[in-house]
């Protein structure tokens, strides 16, 4: 009865923000709707309106939530999926309709490139597409994690069934550079000789890893200052070859770390989401940092990420797509 009387209430909210009417408590109505909740009530106003709304067009209560959510009224509508060009001037519904059509499309395009090779595409493969894309998005890293061409990459790995003596033999020294490390290894961090008829044969390292069962070291947040266009005459910026601001599975723990682990695992299931440096004790965060190279890192053995701060500073951890070394074939 409680829960219904709960969802009751919510939705008489919900009536009263979408008719104009007052609602008492404002941050009460606000901590009870949720991000997806205040941005249908945005697309509701902006398919009435005929347009994307005017801050002036919307109940003040609704405009004070999603500019408080959303940090800025641009934020919200682009959040929305609406044009940031709002007002009876801006861009008409019918026309935001089209080109959120056109905008799916170009993803799904990237995706079912990203499953076709086995690993993220790079922005020179999809000239096109990023030339439509760049009104849209700030860089490619944005792209790919819009397209879910993680995923789309992670369904198409396949284990080779036709290895021959050679082949296992290159695997197998493979896998003991990993067991050295503790970790799989990168691209850079195998010889050319083993490396190479190891691409050949299994098309990009993500395959070659996962035909010894590896995920590879993977930058927290890749592509993040890609363009979409590199200016002409600019060269292609360096990938890096270290463990900076990377994710990566340690293929052993000792018992201290894993004891170290476990307190982290059970103060996240009490407080309901992963905990915070300052929340665990100065000795067991020092150690699993050095143990795992970095705090992310020790929450990434717990598939635990770092929650976003008000002002976003460590949102580093939203999407943890591809590798810290470009996987295209051949290329170094």
């Amino acid at each position: 009865m409680e829960a219904e009387k709960v969802l009751s209430q919510k939705a008489e909210m919900l009536d009263r923000l979408r008719e104009g009417r007052d609602v008492d408590g404002e941050a009460a109505v606000c901590a009870a709707l949720s991000d997806e909740e205040l941005l249908d009530l945005l697309r509701e106003t902006a398919g009435r309106l005929g347009h994307s709304p005017a801050q002036g067009e919307v109940h003040w209560l609704l405009r004070d939530c999603l500019r408080s959510r959303f940090k800025n009224w641009p934020g919200a509508l682009r959040a929305a999926g609406l044009s940031r060009s709002a007002g009876r001037g801006g861009v008409p519904v019918e026309q935001m309709a089209r080109e959120e059509e056109e905008y799916r499309r170009l993803l799904a395009q990237v995706r079912e490139t990203a499953g076709r090779l086995g690993r993220m595409p790079h922005p020179s493969e999809l000239p096109e597409v990023c030339g439509k894309l760049k009104k849209r998005c700030r860089s490619w890293g944005e792209v790919l994690s819009a397209a879910g061409a993680e995923e789309a990459v992670a369904g198409s790995l396949r284990k080779a069934e036709d290895l021959g003596e050679e082949d296992r033999e290159r695997l197998e020294q493979l896998r003991a550079i990993a067991l050295t490390l503790n970790r799989a290894p990168m691209r850079g961090e195998v010889e050319t000789m083993l490396r190479e008829p190891l691409l050949r044969r299994f098309g990009s390292w993500r395959s070659v890893l996962y035909q010894i069962d590896l995920e590879p070291v993977r930058r927290i947040a890749p592509f993040v200052n890609a363009p979409l266009q590199r200016e002409e005459g600019r060269a292609r910026a360096a990938h890096r070859g270290d463990l900076y601001d990377c994710h990566y599975r340690l293929l052993r723990l000792t018992p201290e770390t894993a004891a170290d682990l476990e307190m982290v695992r059970e103060l996240a299931e009490q407080l309901g989401r992963p905990p915070r440096r300052q929340e665990v004790s100065p000795e067991i965060r020092r150690r699993l940092q050095e143990a795992c190279g970095s705090w992310s890192n020790a929450l990434f053995q717990l598939d635990l990420r770092e929650e976003k701060t008000q002002n976003g500073n460590t949102a580093r951890t939203d999407c943890a797509y591809p590798y810290a070394e470009n996987e295209r074939k051949g290329e170094e």
